[in-house]
């Protein structure tokens, strides 16, 4: 006796959903809660296993505490679109960080670009090309959304006025995303570039370079913060 014919949606049980209809909004928006915690509680971790030593260097001496060394909310910031990339560098010891972005950041980055993958099959074409929009044209708090999270390492000799070299410091970015493809090229990743001014950082990494000066400006001022804890 034949075999029935197999549904074109690839199960044996008629009428199943395929795999990118099992997955909803809210199943990557759950996902990604639980990869960013998880990102934070492998931070931790790793800042727990260093020696006096190494911990001395990423502190610059103990000026800094290790929970200020935190970089998780920094990639979620970057994966909503409340900045274009995030810089990922440990100013006081460059020398850990190929280690932390191996075993702390990528498996992190991996992990979210299937959830990334996973809102691009759900997306419709309206919404993949407002995907590619700037912060300006499209609303920054819209997730799930696709993407794709790239962590490259910064070389040649760039520098800015409080900063004396960038090179070994590594930047996260969204490839999908145009504005930040396209601010991290023009500004980290020209190797003929050499300097970078605060007020140009200020724009890619979405921090005040300076206080604003006037009334207008204060207005544009939003204060964005987070706690170095989560469960």
């Amino acid at each position: 006796m034949q075999s029935p014919p197999r549904p074109a949606n690839g199960s044996n049980t008629p009428n199943a959903p395929s795999t990118a209809a099992a997955v909803s909004e809210q199943d990557i928006t759950r996902r990604t809660t639980r990869v960013l915690r998880q990102l934070y509680h492998r931070e931790k971790q790793w800042l727990a296993a260093r020696t006096d030593d190494q911990a001395a260097l990423l502190t610059q001496q103990g000026q800094l505490s290790l929970v200020e060394q935190l970089h998780y909310a920094e990639i979620a910031f970057a994966l909503l679109r409340l900045k274009p990339c995030a810089i990922i560098d440990y100013a006081g010891d460059r020398s850990q960080l190929a280690d932390f972005i191996s075993h702390v950041i990528e498996p992190a980055i991996r992990d979210l670009n299937v959830l990334g993958a996973a809102a691009k099959g759900l997306a419709s074409a309206d919404v993949l090309a407002a995907a590619a929009k700037s912060r300006t044209d499209s609303n920054t708090a819209w997730y799930p959304r696709p993407f794709h999270l790239t962590c490259v390492r910064i070389s040649g000799q760039l520098a800015s006025p409080e900063v004396a070299s960038w090179a070994g410091a590594f930047v996260l970015f969204d490839e999908m995303w145009a504005e930040s493809a396209a601010w991290v090229s023009t500004n980290l990743r020209d190797a003929a570039k050499t300097s970078i001014s605060e007020d140009d950082l200020a724009r890619g990494l979405d921090y005040p370079g300076s206080l604003p000066a006037t009334a207008e400006e204060m207005q544009y001022i939003v204060p964005v913060s987070y706690l170095g804890r989560m469960k």
